[in-house]
């Protein structure tokens, strides 16, 4: 099985406040910086999870984006199909609570609007021989409309992104299975035009649904340290399911459990998730009992 994520791949900085945020105000935290985007994030982790993944996305020409290449390629993702533009690459900074609840997010990413057809068309044999393609809605309309339309029995899956991008896909919903997004976002799309889907809701869980079956799931137990990328975590693990014949609420179990792995690190992926962690974790919550 082999896997094109196609979209966001960016610098993630997190400002992780010591106390409660008090507006208006100067507020005491520490940052660090990590390599971050969606459809990065989830191709980082399938490769952890030992799928064959390709990135399809575009950087800046400069050194975060040389460094996000190189890091990826010594996790395993193919990355000849990331193009380099001569502007900064993208950059996403996150102000976290000190619970690693996030209070504000800030997205520097015009450099995707720049992933348009023309720009995907020398991508396109490549694409074309994955089984599946994962999109996120960092991508514009167009873009996203075109990928759907093209010939072939692959499946394509969805990420929505945010609040702001995920109208992107209101023209390919029916194209999509499964769907990923959270409530937030469902609030501004018809969810449920898409055949499977998982919405999510952080420690609350998610609600999935496979045509008229429709099943909540508890989160998993977890510490959490930064929230950043467990969503991702999350798609990545339910692909890698799906992927390996599960249908879609087994899957759905994987990236709940690989949620809970990646909130308790403070990095947007974390570097120990295999399928060995999943299946530990998977024994260690009670409320769960299916193994990978």
């Amino acid at each position: 099985m082999r896997i094109a994520c196609i979209g966001g791949a960016h610098i993630d900085r997190h400002w992780l406040l010591k106390q409660p945020l008090v507006p208006a105000t100067s507020n005491p935290g520490n940052v660090t910086c990590s390599f971050g985007g969606v459809a990065r994030n989830v191709a980082e982790n399938l490769a952890h999870l030992g799928r064959d993944v390709m990135l399809v996305s575009r950087v800046g020409d400069d050194e975060g984006g040389r460094q996000l290449i190189s890091h990826l390629e010594s996790s395993g993702v193919d990355t000849s199909q990331v193009s380099v533009a001569p502007r900064p690459t993208g950059s996403y900074t996150a102000i976290l609570q000190p619970d690693g609840e996030l209070v504000l997010g800030l997205a520097d990413m015009d450099l995707y609007e720049e992933i348009s057809p023309a720009v995907l068309e020398s991508a396109l044999p490549r694409l074309r021989e994955c089984d599946g393609w994962f999109v996120d809605a960092n991508l514009p309309a167009a873009t996203l409309e075109w990928l759907a339309g093209q010939p072939g029995s692959r499946w394509l899956a969805a990420d929505a992104v945010s609040v702001h991008k995920a109208v992107r896909l209101r023209g390919i919903l029916s194209e999509i299975s499964p769907l990923f997004l959270n409530q937030a976002q469902a609030a501004v799309l018809d969810a449920e035009q898409a055949r499977t889907g998982v919405m999510t809701s952080g420690a609350g869980g998610l609600v999935a649904w496979s045509g008229s079956d429709r099943r909540t799931m508890p989160a998993f137990r977890a510490t959490p340290r930064d929230v950043t990328g467990a969503g991702d975590a999350l798609i990545a693990a339910t692909l890698f399911g799906l992927s390996d014949g599960l249908d879609l609420f087994r899957a759905a179990k994987l990236g709940l459990a690989a949620a809970a792995i990646t909130v308790e690190c403070a990095e947007s992926v974390n570097a120990h998730l295999s399928l060995k962690s999943l299946n530990a974790r998977l024994l260690l919550d009670n409320s769960h009992d299916d193994h990978a």
